[in-house]
């Protein structure tokens, strides 16, 4: 244990960032990335319990990319809320993406390349989807508490990892064009 953090300070995020899309996608990033991060040193050490924190951080990088995907679609619609979406069962965060974003993701869904790939979509959506369910609708509670779990439970690191990977691509490719646009204009 140490006795002092790495990054000493403390971060304020303003109040008014209920619509700024680059403000999410950098923190849900963040979270992907601290799951590598943290995986990688429990591998280096040796330490399996690393998996805990690590599917703690990469779970809660689902819902907030997800989260990301649902203020897009706002954004979009020149729909601004008073509050974020909140909760973090992921079947309800997904069904309120609107269709167009939930094909980007499926898109992106085991693709290795910066472009979605958009043929046989229901096809990929479905794999997604099935994806989706076999990680759990509250990964990020259920494995945040993982003490509190009554049974044995299997978790698949990898498979919240191609979850992860499909959302984040998907969020990337977004975030892109959005300043490719805003280039442009």
């Amino acid at each position: 244990m140490s006795s002092k953090p790495a990054i000493p300070a403390l971060v304020i995020v303003p109040g008014d960032t209920h619509m700024d899309y680059q403000a999410l996608y950098s923190i849900a990033s963040a979270y992907a990335h601290s799951d590598l991060i943290i995986s990688s040193h429990g591998e280096k050490s040796n330490q399996m319990a690393f998996t805990f924190p690590a599917i703690v951080c990469s779970s809660f990088a689902i819902e907030l990319f997800m989260k990301f995907f649902l203020m897009i679609g706002k954004l979009d619609k020149a729909d601004i809320p008073q509050k974020h979406d909140s909760g973090h069962k992921l079947s309800g965060l997904w069904n309120k993406i609107n269709t167009e974003n939930q094909n980007l993701i499926a898109g992106m869904f085991q693709n290795n390349t910066d472009l979605p790939h958009l043929n046989a979509i229901e096809l990929r959506k479905e794999q997604f989807l099935k994806a989706l369910e076999h990680i759990g609708d509250t990964p990020f509670v259920q494995w945040r508490y993982v003490y509190e779990i009554p049974e044995m439970t299997l978790m698949s690191h990898a498979s919240v990892t191609e979850v992860l990977d499909a959302l984040g691509y998907a969020a990337k490719y977004v975030v892109k064009q959005k300043s490719i646009a805003a280039n442009n204009s």
